[in-house]
């Protein structure tokens, strides 16, 4: 029987002991897009010198994964309850600040962030990573709601045959649109048609020659996070973008989309500085494409998702 690529699904959880994976259950799953998983088994090739020619067997090695996702961005519709994907938010290295009833806040994080275990369900076949971190991308275009891309690196994987989970509670929340949201950079009104936020963190492995894969778990060992944006050209008596770059001044940056309590979401960077500014041209209007480093303001908090 075929197996097919619309019936899957996405679990997760964070682990209780750094890893060692987790038994994934029906509330550990939640809505995902183009859900994909790639893992990978180091080769050692041996070719000793001899009489002949002949290829030998080569010897299995390390072993990683990877699993990829989007998730759409959307509140719980609970004001000061987690979304679904917050999780795994932690697990790319955010602190998770709840106010009960009112906010939830995402901020990077330096310390205490969890690994996590994760799965594809394939409609048959289940594919299981563990010791995982990630990295996470916020992509927005007008008029589309806004998407987290999320990349996980596992220290060891599995696949065995499986059913798709049974009794998941998929959250009925819709994302908000990007529209009406005014974006502003340093207290000016850009009018823009698409952001990127990249969390730029570094994944690495951490070498465990005691574990059957090699590693002990994926660990994050530093960040870079940038903003990608295309404000309508201006003059410079309007904003000075160009003397913003020169003398690479950092300024505050951010937006809000939605109305509902529980799913409005706000975006902000406290000190994103201009990195890289070119000529675009959008529906033959000029505009600039920006690239900007989003710095620490007073610590962990370069950028920001507070949903309210």
């Amino acid at each position: 029987m075929s197996i097919l690529k619309r019936r899957s699904q996405i679990a997760a959880k964070i682990e209780s002991e750094e890893g060692t994976a987790e038994t994934l259950l029906a509330a550990d799953a939640f809505l995902v897009f183009d859900p994909s998983g790639d893992p990978d088994i180091a080769r050692y090739k041996r070719d000793p010198a001899r009489e002949s020619m002949g290829a030998l067997e080569s010897l299995p090695g390390e072993r990683q994964a990877k699993l990829t996702y989007t998730c759409e961005l959307a509140g719980s519709g609970a004001a000061g309850t987690p979304p679904a994907w917050g999780k795994l938010m932690k697990a790319c290295g955010f602190s998770e600040t709840i106010v009960p009833a009112t906010s939830v806040e995402y901020q990077p994080a330096s310390a205490a962030i969890p690994s996590m275990t994760l799965a594809l369900y394939m409609d048959g076949i289940i594919k299981k990573i563990w010791g995982a971190r990630g990295d996470v991308r916020l992509v927005l275009d007008k008029g589309k709601p806004g998407l987290l891309n999320f990349t996980f690196t596992g220290a060891d994987f599995s696949v065995v045959d499986g059913a798709l989970l049974v009794g998941v509670n998929y959250s009925a929340v819709k994302p908000p649109v990007f529209l009406a949201a005014q974006f502003v950079y340093d207290t000016y009104g850009a009018q823009i048609g698409k952001l990127e936020i990249q969390s730029g963190n570094q994944v690495e492995l951490r070498d465990d020659i005691s574990a059957p894969s090699g590693f002990k778990s994926a660990v994050i060992v530093n960040r870079d996070p940038k903003a990608v944006f295309d404000p309508e050209a201006v003059t410079v008596a309007a904003k000075d973008f160009f003397g913003l770059w020169r003398l690479s001044t950092g300024a505050a940056m951010s937006f809000t989309i939605g109305s509902a309590a529980g799913n409005i979401i706000t975006v902000s960077a406290p000190n994103a500085q201009i990195e890289e500014l070119k000529l675009a041209d959008r529906k033959s209007i000029r505009a600039f494409n920006i690239t900007a480093g989003l710095k620490m303001a007073s610590g962990d908090d370069e950028w920001s998702i507070l949903l309210t």
